[in-house]
């Protein structure tokens, strides 16, 4: 009895488990089995043709996208590019432009050598195109600029090197100027520093050129030889205003008020002027043409502090105050 349990158990298991032809003819060999909803004339809504069967590792209707990333080079090189341009308003410009050519050529060898696997070479050759002409075309503006901007009847004076450099000669305890420097003494010079910063912007008659932007950025206390009072000079009318005066569009003339007349009354150089040649304040380097006038005994028989910072060169009457073309 138990072996009839078990035979019907097993006949029953193997009834259950009976593939479905339609399912697995396909992969039996020799088999062909007809498609049941073909049978009836009836076509599967599902059914898929045999030569569109899509399987892993492969593409319908489409093709292959191959990505080639851009070189990071190409874009350094055109940012470099673009900040040579600031090469036309100083040299700090060309000194960007000029670096930027070295790596724009560098970045256009790498793309071109790599075999197709990086790509930006017109990025990169804008790039180096700009640098070039930032560097060739500014620097061609800059030694322009150097040659024409002296006024004529003007000596080219530079105020760190030829004046503030030189200090000063004692002999016997008593200050000298140096003799390069005394030999610009009562001349018309151009030369070119720093304005000390103060609250007016507009209307200065009177400010200190310093050599360099320590002492007017910092607070610092500049020495006799490194600092020069300037002071433009006062108009009988208008039309007195000097020539070269009207290039610089800083500069202005102001009528005097009666307050300022009576305040300029002990000036030396006031001589019942009307007006006032002025001009505004600049935060970076300016130009200044004038008589540059030294009086080395300024503050002489004071104490020693007062003697080393005492006002020793001034440039009166000056004719002209304007943001420096170059910065040398």
């Amino acid at each position: 009895m138990g072996e009839q349990t078990l035979e019907q158990r097993y006949q029953k298991n193997s009834d259950a488990s009976a593939f479905d032809e339609t399912v697995y003819a396909p992969l039996l060999p020799g088999v062909n089995v007809q498609d049941k909803s073909s049978a009836n004339g009836a076509t599967a809504v599902n059914e898929f043709s045999d030569n569109s069967a899509v399987s892993w590792g492969t593409t319908s209707n489409g093709e292959d996208l191959d990505y080639v990333p851009v070189s990071p080079w190409a874009p350094i090189s055109l940012c470099l590019g673009m900040l040579g341009l600031t090469g036309f308003l100083g040299y700090f410009g060309l000194y960007v432009a000029f670096f930027g050519i070295f790596v724009g050529v560098g970045a256009v060898k790498q793309i071109r050598s790599s075999g197709g696997f990086v790509k930006g070479t017109w990025m990169a050759m804008i790039g180096l195109v700009l640098s070039i002409c930032s560097f060739c075309l500014g620097s061609a503006k800059m030694s322009y600029d150097y040659q024409h901007e002296v006024p004529e009847g003007y000596q080219r004076v530079n105020f760190q090197k030829d004046v503030a450099e030189k200090q000063f000669v004692f002999v016997g305890g008593y200050r000298k100027l140096d003799p390069a420097v005394a030999d610009v003494i009562g001349k018309k010079v151009y030369l070119k520093g720093f304005m000390y910063a103060t609250q007016a912007t507009t209307g200065l008659w009177q400010f200190i050129l310093l050599k360099d932007n320590g002492e007017c950025c910092f607070g610092g206390k500049p020495k006799s030889h490194d600092y020069i009072i300037v002071t433009l000079p006062f108009l009988k009318s208008p039309s007195d205003r000097p020539a070269i005066s009207e290039r610089a569009p800083g500069m202005s003339v102001m009528s005097l008020a009666e307050e300022s007349q009576k305040k300029f009354a002990a000036n030396e150089d006031y001589q019942q002027e009307k007006f006032q040649l002025v001009t505004r304040a600049y935060i970076g380097m300016v130009a200044v043409a004038g008589v540059l006038e030294a009086d080395v005994r300024a503050g002489q028989g004071g104490p020693p502090d007062d003697f080393e910072y005492a006002p020793v060169y001034r440039m009166k009457n000056v004719e002209l105050v304007e943001e420096a073309w170059t910065r040398f």
